[in-house]
């Protein structure tokens, strides 16, 4: 009888591998394989040890020191960031709302400023100010409605 069993494909090694071996396992550099080390990125390193906040000030400096070496970052990383079983950092999204290029087009023409600048004035204010601004402009109520959602 044949066995219908497939052979085991050996798991990919991902940048949360890394990141726990800097946490918690601390490997050796030497114990990856030639295709683990292609995988190590300093910005994905970077950017996952950095959310979480006992981190940050780590990161931050290591990040200003600027290896080029792949095998020092990750060597400085492991002697820095002290030992810990607990490898989950919360995900930090953007709280930036998209502007609608159309009220920012509205706003850039009322100011007579660039898209980017508009864009900036739109983010620091409330939706009254928004409203008014695209009351002067002779929108009507229901397009204005329908813009600051």
């Amino acid at each position: 009888m044949k066995s219908t069993t497939k052979p085991s494909k050996p798991k990919s090694f991902t940048i949360f591998d890394f990141v726990k071996a800097i946490i918690d396992t601390k490997q050796d550099w030497n114990t990856f394989t030639p295709e683990q080390k292609k995988t190590f990125n300093n910005y994905m390193i970077h950017k996952f040890l950095s959310m979480n906040p006992k981190y940050i000030e780590i990161v931050n400096y290591i990040q200003g020191l600027n290896f080029k070496d792949n095998q020092k970052l990750y060597e400085v990383y492991c002697f820095m960031i002290p030992k810990s079983k607990n490898t989950y950092s919360p995900y930090i999204k953007s709280n930036t709302k998209k502007v609608s290029p159309e009220v920012a087009q509205h706003v850039a023409e009322y100011f007579e400023c660039s898209l980017t600048e508009a864009e900036g004035y739109i983010s620091l204010t409330d939706a009254k100010w928004l409203e008014n601004i695209l009351t002067v402009k002779g929108v009507d109520e229901k397009e204005i409605k329908k813009l600051t959602k």
